[in-house]
């Protein structure tokens, strides 16, 4: 026994008034609203509206200037200590990625690694946060060569674990 379901999202080609779409357009307003009506509950039918074309407008120039920061060294990492609940002491650090944009200061990762995947950003991105925790690390060893190493965790997403040269 099967079930099958639909989600719909549509895109109309000209509202009055306004300049003719491209085909190109179309297609992403109204793959923009059938992942709305998938996120409504599925089964649904969504009309790409005002709202929709603001947060996709937002969306392309948070992508835009992200590309900008990884050229314009942008991003900085963060480390969280990891604390051993046994000895109270710090046994490693998580890396984590922040974007100290120029406008709107200093962002966390929700508001731009869901675009980063989606634009396929992350993995330059990963491989920037990868090799940036490394390089720090080895300097704080080589500032306590007699001191154990810390351990770093560094986030990474599926389409990096996914990559041949992770």
């Amino acid at each position: 026994e099967h079930f099958v379901s639909a989600s719909v999202g549509i895109a109309v080609a000209r509202p009055s008034g306004q300049r003719r779409a491209s085909a190109e357009l179309l297609i992403r307003n109204a793959d923009a609203a059938m992942y709305r009506a998938k996120e409504g509950g599925r089964a649904r039918c969504v009309l790409f509206d005002a709202e929709m074309r603001a947060s996709a407008m937002r969306r392309l120039e948070v992508e835009r200037e992200l590309r900008h920061a990884l050229d314009r060294e942008e991003l900085t990492l963060h480390y969280q200590p990891v604390v051993s609940l046994q000895t109270g002491e710090i046994s490693g650090l998580e890396a984590l990625v922040r974007w100290q944009h120029p406008d709107r200061g200093l962002l966390d990762p929700s508001d731009f690694v869901s675009i980063a995947e989606d634009s396929g950003l992350i993995e330059p991105i990963g491989r920037w946060v990868q090799e940036r925790a490394c390089r720090q690390i080895l300097e704080w060893h080589e500032q306590r060569p007699d001191a154990r190493p810390l351990d770093v965790a560094v986030n990474l997403s599926a389409r990096q674990v996914a990559h041949r040269d992770l």
